[in-house]
């Protein structure tokens, strides 16, 4: 085998690239919400129940910062900490939420600032568009010995400003007819499809359309917030 000099000098230039870019300092810890719905708010209003944080820095001080939409379209902002990865039990919850939220988190350590003005909150969720959205989160097939198909178990529906939206959910069956199913919702949160079927292939079409704009009525009843 001939000796690439050229080869190698690019290989060597790749991977001390590399490591210079991903030292512990550019690790940043990561954030999932744990969020549901509110049962006695007559399809308003959502509950964020806990923040799972993940950390590649072992026992580094984390600061989160977490923000909830009102439907007078203001963020209520909370600021959490703690040290290393692990779960911080929110247990915030009211029928004005309308679902949307943005987190950030960082380590304490680093020298920048984090902070983020609560003006600043909207134009970073703005970036997720103006219109309402609908995405599939959990599908998965079945088993032949169980009849085969597949089952699609959860959906995740987003809009700006908490809406309620109808959503008409297209099935692709194998002969590629679809099967079309109608949910109603409210705000932005999870949604249970569970619908399945052999015939289906796992492929779909979804349309969203907007019902009413809760933002400028605002009657809906508040529930006492919890804080840690």
């Amino acid at each position: 085998m001939r000796f690439n000099f050229y080869q190698l000098s690019i290989f060597i230039l790749t991977f001390f690239l590399f490591s210079a870019f991903t030292n512990s300092n550019e690790l940043k810890p990561t954030v999932k919400v744990v969020r549901k719905k509110i049962t006695s708010c007559n399809g308003k209003g959502s509950a964020f129940e806990s923040l799972f944080v993940s950390s590649q820095i072992k026992d580094e001080n984390i600061e989160i910062l977490f923000f909830a939409q009102k439907y007078d379209l203001k963020w209520m902002k909370k600021v959490y900490n703690l040290e290393g990865a692990g779960i911080i039990n929110t247990n915030l919850q009211s029928c004005l939420f309308t679902g949307n939220y943005f987190v950030l988190g960082y380590y304490k350590s680093d020298n920048d600032m984090h902070d983020i003005n609560l003006t600043k909150v909207p134009i970073l969720h703005s970036t997720r568009g103006d219109k309402p959205k609908f995405r599939v989160t959990r599908r998965k097939k079945i088993d032949q010995e169980k009849g085969g198909g597949v089952l699609f178990e959860t959906g995740e529906v987003f809009t700006p400003r908490g809406e309620a939206v109808e959503i008409t959910l297209f099935l692709q069956k194998n002969d590629g007819s679809w099967r079309k199913k109608h949910y109603n919702y409210i705000g932005s949160g999870n949604l249970e499809i569970n619908e399945c079927g052999k015939e289906l292939n796992g492929r779909y079409k979804s349309l969203v359309t907007i019902t009413a704009d809760f933002t400028e009525k605002l009657k809906a009843p508040i529930l006492p917030t919890k804080l840690k």
